[in-house]
């Protein structure tokens, strides 16, 4: 077996152990120390380094076991809805236009998430780097593998990955466009910027770039400015219509890779 690297990494052994999902660690120093794997078909040891490009050469039969069985039962219907809603896909990530209505992963009040049914879907583990609410819809990334998620999550905790937003308000700020500053219960900074991008006498658009990256954030300050999101249960109590809140652009760098993805508004959910 041969895996190719795409990307540095310090160590051999752990680079191989977030590679493979459910090979142990203790194996893998193993066969590193019996020279079963090496680096360019060269001996190599537990820490050496990785280079992009270099190859790993593999001299043993993992048997590689999916830790859960994906058996939850979708209707041929939603397999195509599901299906049709990934708008990218690669060796270690899938984007997806998320659905409105779906949670992202299992609490106490959700047994079966948007994770569950696109794993059963795809038939391999998937993993969450960031989170949209339940009622929001738009575009959000499921990474296929640990070493993905690992370096995805530290775009995002390093701000390196830019995720803008459209909501709609029945008012409409007094500036037609401006930073919002403001504090949780938590008293953490929330903090966006906002541009009106279409007004109506009842409705106004606003394009929205996330500055800071806290739970329900736009919805919080939205209705913190006296300006609720049009559909938003949770602060403003409006029970009449859908949550109107959609991550409709997505962009970063991953691995030397530019990526960018927007939704067109006839993809909004």
């Amino acid at each position: 077996m041969q895996v190719k690297v795409n990307q540095s990494f310090n160590r051999l052994d752990k680079f191989l152990f977030q590679y493979f999902e459910s090979i142990p660690l203790s194996l893998i120093q193993r066969l590193i120390r019996q020279y079963k794997i090496k680096i360019n078909n060269k001996k190599s040891k537990a820490n050496s380094d990785l280079k992009k490009g270099d190859i790993i050469f593999i001299y043993y039969n993992f048997e590689i076991k999916n830790q859960k069985n994906f058996t939850i039962k979708i209707s041929e219907d939603f397999r195509k809805t599901l299906r049709k809603k990934i708008i990218f896909e690669n060796n270690d990530f899938i984007i997806i236009n998320k659905h409105r209505g779906y949670s992202v992963q299992r609490g106490s009040k959700v047994r079966t998430s948007l994770k569950d049914y696109y794993e059963s879907l795809l038939g391999y583990p998937l993993y969450i780097v960031h989170r949209l609410d339940k009622d929001t819809s738009g575009l959000m990334i499921f990474t296929k593998n640990r070493l993905a998620a690992s370096g995805i999550s530290k775009l995002f905790l390093s701000n390196n990955i830019h995720k803008y937003y459209l909501a709609k308000t029945h008012k409409s700020f007094n500036k037609q466009s401006g930073m919002l500053e403001n504090v949780n219960n938590e008293n953490k900074l929330l903090k966006l910027f906002y541009r009106k991008i279409n007004s109506t006498k009842d409705e106004h658009l606003y394009l929205i770039k996330l500055l800071t990256g806290r739970k329900h954030q736009i919805r919080l300050q939205f209705f913190l400015n006296d300006n609720p999101i049009i559909g938003d249960k949770k602060f403003s109590q409006d029970k009449n219509k859908n949550l109107s809140l959609t991550a409709v652009s997505i962009h970063f760098y991953y691995l030397n890779k530019f990526y960018k993805f927007n939704l067109n508004l006839n993809e909004i959910d």
